[in-house]
């Protein structure tokens, strides 16, 4: 039988986050995470739904509906018409349908730049994708941010993983009015003992959620401040796919 993935959407836009900001993608949203951050913006993911929806045509922002799970055969049809350089694999956690993305991505990538953007938690599954995968994108996940539990360890076995199959790579650090300055001293810590050199994009949370998500410009001054005198490449950057009204 064939391997089948549940999808939450597929749609063109530009990149809104991380060192490809801007960047003509073609997005396709797994459903699915059992991380459920407090600030996450997409929680229409973290569930699977029976449809899901296809641009059509790319960059119309217009939608058909189609039944979950889909089929590789039949996602390889929809991408047809999506002729973007680069295809973000998002979500939700797209690394909990791995064994979907191990068959489906070598066709990818082989005509494709593959970014996987990831909450940099599933090492063991990182492994079976990996080798198709042109840029990781990698949330280091702050517990006073998430308001779930420390997953230092995680992160820092993922990002050692990454790095030692020469994968190009960046972290992302979501930041809320509760982020504590203990967790980002741990961050700073795990990030500098795999590579000081990692690009850090520290993310604001958007705020529009029912959490202490607002964050003052002073406090992302100071944790900029505070990272870049350890780390060689940090940078403060909200959602412009946001600031832009694109999706």
């Amino acid at each position: 039988m064939e391997t089948r993935a549940n999808i939450v959407e597929i749609f063109s836009s530009l990149q809104g986050e991380g060192r490809y900001v801007g960047e003509p993608m073609t997005f396709v949203r797994f459903s699915g995470c059992s991380m459920r951050c407090a600030f996450c913006d997409t929680r229409g993911a973290q569930r699977v739904e029976a449809g899901f929806r296809v641009e059509t045509p790319p960059g119309s922002r217009t939608f058909s509906m189609h039944k979950n799970p889909v089929a590789i055969t039949r996602l390889a049809e929809m991408m047809e018409a999506f002729d973007d350089e680069f295809v973000s694999i998002t979500g939700g956690e797209p690394l909990e349908q791995a064994d979907f993305l191990a068959e489906w991505l070598p066709s990818v990538a082989a005509k494709r730049r593959v970014l996987l953007e990831t909450n940099g938690v599933l090492h063991s599954a990182l492994g079976k994708v990996l080798p198709h995968v042109s840029v990781v994108s990698m949330d280091l996940k702050l517990p006073s941010s998430t308001r779930r539990p420390a997953v230092w360890a995680e992160h820092e076995e993922f990002l050692r993983a990454v790095l030692a199959a020469g994968v190009e790579a960046y972290v992302k650090i979501v930041v809320t009015g509760d982020t504590s300055d203990n967790d980002i001293q741990r961050a700073i810590g795990l990030v500098g003992s795999v590579n000081t050199y990692l690009p850090i994009f520290i993310q604001p949370a958007f705020d529009d959620l029912s959490l202490n998500a607002a964050i003052s410009e002073e406090r992302l001054s100071s944790i900029e401040r505070l990272c870049g005198a350890y780390l060689t490449d940090v940078r403060v950057q909200p959602q412009m796919h946001r600031q832009w009204g694109v999706l």
